[in-house]
């Protein structure tokens, strides 16, 4: 039984990534291009410019926000996608019968999420090299928070997928929630130089932490402390993670 389950977790994994590399022109080369045009943009506007206080030039400043900004959206993307088509199909009550435990099932989904946002991530990496150079101060660490917040996003996309009847609830979580907090998290600004009470009412933004502590792991500096930033998002991470095995379990908006 054991060997079994193993096989079809593995299966759910590669069916995942299947879905969306199969389609790779719009899943990965569209954030890519439009990534891409932010940094032609920003590189030639600001080329002169230093972030405010972190006296590192702005396009330095900007490239780990952009690459997280993409992260996240194509994690969210990935599951959510998957599983309202799964529930339009029918095929979702297939993966519950399936012998497979529920954090298999949350995993699954996830990491597949996770294959998608990383690989985004990493592409448009690679084509920041030609707007700054390249240099990430602590490789590692970006890595690890970059796989932190693609879980991240990959069970909220879950979250919705399961929550939404209709493809245009889903586009609700990604434009009223997902992309608004994403800009105002200080992916083209510092907090810091914000005015009275805005930088206050930032530390309530909780993808600012995100894109905090990756800027740390590029640039070696923050707005607040990397290690803090890395206990909210890690305990977000439990958290959701425990919140989607649950839904799972009780067939949230699947068992009627």
């Amino acid at each position: 039984m054991v060997k079994i389950r193993s096989i079809i977790f593995y299966s759910l994994i590669k069916r995942e990534i299947l879905r969306f590399s199969k389609v790779a022109v719009q899943t990965v080369f569209a954030p890519l291009i439009s990534t891409s045009l932010y940094l032609i943009i920003f590189a030639y506007s600001f080329q002169n410019r230093e972030a405010v206080g972190y006296n590192i030039p702005y396009i330095d400043f900007i490239v780990p926000g952009l690459i997280i900004m993409s992260l996240i959206q194509n994690s969210f993307a990935n599951t959510s996608s998957s599983l309202i088509v799964a529930k339009y199909q029918g095929n979702i009550v297939d993966l519950l019968l399936a012998p497979f435990s529920h954090i298999q099932l949350s995993l699954g989904f996830m990491i597949g999420g996770i294959a998608r946002g990383m690989l985004v991530g990493f592409v448009i990496y690679l084509v920041s090299i030609f707007f700054y150079g390249g240099s990430v101060a602590y490789p590692f660490l970006a890595i690890i928070f970059a796989l932190i917040i693609s879980g991240i996003f990959s069970l909220l996309g879950i979250i919705a997928g399961l929550w939404a009847e209709k493809f245009d609830h889903v586009s609700i979580f990604s434009n009223f929630f997902i992309t608004p907090l994403t800009f105002l998290s200080g992916v083209f600004y510092s907090v810091r130089g914000l005015p009275g009470i805005w930088s206050e009412v930032s530390l309530f933004n909780p993808v600012f932490y995100m894109v905090d502590m990756v800027r740390y792991a590029f640039v070696g500096q923050s707005d607040i402390s990397p290690w803090l930033s890395l206990i909210i998002v890690g305990a977000s991470f439990l958290a959701l993670l425990y919140l989607v095995t649950h839904l799972f379990k009780i067939g949230y908006k699947v068992k009627s």
